[in-house]
């Protein structure tokens, strides 16, 4: 299987659920082992069966050789299309929406595993899409899928080549570009966010890049009591996220489910 196909690939039972769930018609075929479902098993199958997707009886092994992994909890599916947004698409659906937004952007997230993360709090923050680099950086694999417990297939992830020409894009529509920088940003609750905001969460080690750091109205930093130095790409998006939540909506908007 190339590299194409594979990354058309979705595994697990929560994100393939919540793929069957999205509004899009993602998945064209799915297949599941012969073991005797459970409950979240049993509701896939019947979104998987109200939606006309069909399900496939294959062996665990060919399971685990598709989805180049055994943690696949007895389902892989296939996405009939792909999962990113383009530019223009994100820019209209912004400019529909009323009140404060953010955006967040990532300036070289190489780990699977961060990046997930990074989706999945970037949705339930409510943050309006996700801005990823076409280079030396890590795509929607099906890793990152996983990690993203399915919050990929419920929020616009697009890909640019030019990360600073859409800062600069950004900023022409109303947004603040605010980067994380642990060494000279401004303490995070010093920082008001009354504003359109798009965050911006460098790569793991190197962090914002000089050019796209330059780009940023904001730098701000996460206070830490501790002895180590700095926090990864995925918590320190989630503290700064939550933080921007925190301040921007009241708590009749919260859900609490």
């Amino acid at each position: 299987m190339n590299k194409k196909m594979a990354e058309k690939i979705v595994y697990g039972i929560h994100p393939v659920l919540e793929a069957l769930k999205s509004e899009r018609p993602i998945l064209n075929k799915i297949l599941v082992t012969g073991s005797r479902p459970g409950e979240p098993l049993r509701e896939l199958l019947l979104q998987a069966r109200q939606k006309g997707i069909p399900v496939h009886i294959h062996p665990r092994a060919e399971l685990s050789r598709l989805a180049r992994t055994e943690h696949h909890q007895g389902v892989v599916a296939w996405r009939a299309k792909d999962l990113y947004t383009s530019w223009e698409d994100l820019l209209h659906s912004i400019r529909g929406e009323s009140g404060r937004a953010q955006v967040l952007i990532l300036d070289g997230i190489e780990d699977p595993q961060n990046l997930g993360s990074l989706i999945r709090t970037a949705e339930a923050c409510g943050v309006k899409g996700v801005i990823i680099p076409k280079d030396r950086a890590v795509g929607l694999t099906p890793v990152v899928a996983k990690a993203s417990a399915g919050a990929a297939v419920h929020i616009p992830l697009v890909q640019v080549t030019n990360l600073a020409h859409t800062l600069e894009d950004l900023k022409k529509e109303g947004f603040w570009i605010v980067g994380a920088d642990a060494r000279e940003g401004k303490s995070l609750y010093e920082m008001k966010f009354d504003m359109n905001v798009g965050l911006v969460i460098g790569g793991e080690g190197k962090g914002i890049r000089p050019l796209i750091l330059s780009k940023c109205d904001f730098r701000i930093r996460i206070p830490l009591k501790g002895k180590v130095s700095s926090l990864n790409a995925a918590v320190s998006g989630a503290v700064i996220l939550f933080e921007i939540l925190r301040q921007q909506v009241t708590p009749a908007t919260i859900s609490t489910s």
